[in-house]
């Protein structure tokens, strides 16, 4: 099997887990359209990799794949801001609690 058909089916599962995630999500927060623009950009990235392995020459290459880092792009600043307006507060949260057992378990085995 080519590379390219491997490099295609990896970019569609992560954009499959991706759109998991933004199902995942609260609707119309940053976080979940962070999550679908990130799927749509790698679904865009197999694109390419299917145009390449079928013998497809030119501009349309470059457009395919230009689109889905310009998607990447605005995907991580998405999520940044998701981060900075408190939107994972949830995660975080559950994070600082998980973070203050495991410092009693610690302390208990001393």
């Amino acid at each position: 099997m080519s590379t390219l058909f491997v490099r295609m089916i990896a970019a569609a599962v992560i954009a499959v887990i991706f759109l998991a995630q933004a199902r995942k999500a609260p609707a119309r927060s940053m976080r979940q359209i962070g999550f679908g623009l990130g799927a749509a950009a790698f679904l865009m990235f197999a694109i390419s990799n299917g145009l390449v392995a079928a013998g497809v020459i030119g501009q349309v290459i470059q457009v395919v794949s230009i689109v889905g880092i310009v998607l990447i792009g605005v995907s991580l600043l998405l999520m940044v801001r998701s981060y900075m307006r408190g939107e994972m507060g949830d995660k975080l949260e559950r994070a600082r609690e998980m973070i203050a057992e495991e410092r009693a378990r610690t302390k208990e085995r001393r």
